[in-house]
């Protein structure tokens, strides 16, 4: 189905009808692998909370408050439950090995602590870390990382991992399914960002016998 218009209200002093186009879709911004991987970079070895934090909100593509709101009992058997924000659809994933040694370096860091959040406040006790101080940490790395001043925002990262998920040839589908999204046309904002995927199923059709050829030339 094409886009649809809205129709401008009648002047009084005519009857005739102004279309009004609809907005350019929104542009997406997002890190290149080689910046995702300079952000991971300028964190310290030492510093293992915000090194895993990092790396599971890139991975899973988390909002903020999805990452705090992560607790240690929601990882179990190797699997990770992430609990979406904004009317999204929340669900259980495998944990990433790379994520699975950050982990242990982690929760080894921390000892007997058996405060409930995964990602925890210095500062107020059993509280989770703060959205607020997230966005501070993102904003301090992104910035020793000299990367671009209008991608220093965590969220970055969730768009960051939607477009490379694509370029490594998922189906819109399963990118969906991957964020959260209840509606595949959040999903498609990506699908306008790359071309990899359509590149590499044309090389595929080309190879193809399915497809019914023009000999006539």
């Amino acid at each position: 189905m094409g886009k649809s218009v809205k129709m401008a209200p009648r002047n009084e002093k005519t009857t005739k009808m102004r279309l009004i186009e609809p907005s350019a879709s929104r542009q997406v911004a997002y890190l290149v692998k080689s910046e995702v991987e300079r952000f991971f970079d300028v964190i310290p070895a030492t510093n293992a909370r915000d090194r895993l934090l990092f790396d599971v909100i890139y991975r899973y593509g988390l909002r903020r408050k999805e990452a705090a709101a992560i607790r240690r009992e929601h990882l179990r058997d190797g699997r990770i439950w992430i609990t979406r924000e904004k009317g999204g659809i929340s669900g259980e994933y495998r944990i990433h090995p790379a994520t699975r040694r950050l982990l242990w370096t982690y929760l080894a860091s921390l000892g007997e602590d058996e405060r409930p959040y995964l990602f925890i406040s210095r500062q107020s006790g059993n509280q989770p870390i703060s959205p607020s101080t997230i966005y501070g940490l993102f904003r301090r790395y992104a910035g020793a990382a000299d990367l671009p001043v209008d991608r220093r925002h965590p969220h970055v990262l969730r768009h960051s991992i939607a477009v490379h998920l694509m370029n490594a040839g998922w189906d819109a589908a399963d990118v969906q399914d991957w964020l959260g999204h209840r509606d595949i046309a959040s999903t498609m904002v990506y699908a306008a960002v790359t071309n990899r995927r359509r590149e590499q199923k044309y090389e595929e059709a080309l190879l193809s016998d399915e497809i019914a050829a023009n000999n006539a030339s």
